[in-house]
């Protein structure tokens, strides 16, 4: 038996932060229907983000969030839609929204208006700027709220240079392993209390948690954004090699920074009273100048070098690897964190597996049902909730459904 395997979730949510969510719920077993506008959830048409290619059949921008739902298309706006999506929460464990307030207030949709009527419900939201506070209306996504809200952008970005360039997703999918876990804490303690919840995150949120270091960096005083040689510590730095590739070398504890030099060959340094004890290492002064003599040293040899000495002497490190290259990873591969997926029309995609591994799930063999066009379950799931051929006909030529 999976995790979530009996759980039903009625997901109402576009892009990608809510349809992640609902996504590794899925994986874990549970039943989701996603429920779309008359138009579809935008992402469909976002494919030339990440460079896809969009067919008839095959959309795996889109399905990378979709995997493994079924799809019903309501027009919200009428009696007949909202009628249809009140006898589907009626049946869920979870309805997952990333609907902003006044909207579902609109639909009577939000969690004070949900709660008397369902009681066992847990009601899951993505906010943008949290629940709270002046901007709690404002619309949010990954790039603004949690990106440059947060200090990511500008603060991470190289020293005199513009704010980073990052992908899409990054926050969107980190508010998913959040809101997940906040969901299946929520059903545990519907287990033993009988009442459902309500679960928010917010993009805001997410991003102030994930960049807590970051946070009390600049808290405590440390200026942003920094270039390498104004670093932690030259242990904990980037070096490129002579092809022109980087690696990251991670000797975080000063008691093995002896080793290290002897390792890769100039015991000599660690003699060096400039970082010779660990509070003569930890200065601004020696920070950069070690950070340059390793620079030289690195420089010598090709990344792959580095990468079997530092290895071969158990030292911790990592190459600096490229996105094109991680879904072949062998290392990736033997966990099954990525798979390969071929489309009835030949389309070939990567898909990601979800965050977490249980043994009741083998990662080998998760399912892949992609999406179909907009609606493609519409009729059986009004059928599933008791809904005549006859009205279900009617809905579609009233254009009530699609």
């Amino acid at each position: 038996m999976k995790p979530m395997e009996g759980i039903k979730v009625i997901e109402l949510s576009t892009m990608l932060a809510g349809p992640m969510t609902a996504r590794i719920l899925a994986e874990w077993g549970a039943e989701v229907i996603k429920v779309e506008s008359m138009n579809g959830d935008a992402w469909r048409e976002q494919y030339g983000t990440s460079l896809s290619s969009c067919t008839g059949e095959a959309n795996p921008n889109f399905d990378m969030q979709n995997i493994n739902k079924r799809f019903i298309a309501l027009n919200l706006r009428s009696e007949e839609g909202l009628g249809a999506i009140m006898k589907l929460i009626a049946e869920a464990d979870i309805f997952l929204t990333n609907y902003r307030i006044h909207t579902l207030e609109k639909m009577g949709l939000t969690y004070e208006q949900l709660k008397d009527r369902f009681p066992k419900l847990i009601h899951a939201s993505v906010l943008g700027y949290g629940s709270e506070g002046a901007e709690k209306y404002r619309p949010g996504y990954d790039y603004t709220a949690f990106c440059a809200r947060t200090g990511l952008l500008g603060d991470l970005a190289p020293a005199g240079g513009p704010p980073i360039m990052t992908v899409a997703g990054l926050g969107d999918h980190s508010v998913a392993v959040a809101l997940t876990a906040g969901i299946a804490a929520a059903l545990y303690k519907r287990t033993v209390t009988d009442l459902g919840d309500k679960v928010d995150v917010s993009l805001l949120q997410a991003g102030t948690f994930i960049l807590s270091t970051g946070l009390l960096n600049g808290f405590n005083g440390r200026r942003f954004p920094r270039d390498r040689y104004n670093c932690s510590h030259a242990g904990s730095n980037t070096y490129q090699g002579s092809d022109g590739e980087w690696l990251y070398l991670a000797i975080v504890d000063y008691r093995r920074f002896s080793e290290f030099c002897k390792a890769i060959g100039h015991p000599d340094i660690a003699e060096d009273p400039r970082f010779s004890t660990q509070q003569a290492y930890y200065t601004e002064d020696s920070k950069r100048e070690l950070t340059k003599i390793l620079d030289s040293i690195f420089s010598g040899h090709p990344v792959s070098y580095w990468h079997e000495l530092l290895d071969a002497h158990d030292l911790p490190h990592e190459i600096v690897c490229h996105f094109k290259d991680v879904p072949y990873d062998p290392q990736v591969q033997a966990n099954h964190y990525t798979y390969f997926h071929e489309y009835s029309d030949g389309t070939k995609t990567v898909f990601t597996n979800g965050p977490v591994h249980f043994a009741s799930v083998d990662a080998s063999s998760i399912p892949c049902r992609t999406s179909g066009p907009i609606g493609c379950d519409t009729a059986g799931i009004l059928k599933e909730l008791g809904y005549a051929e006859a009205q279900i006909e009617s809905m579609y030529q009233s254009g009530k459904v699609r």
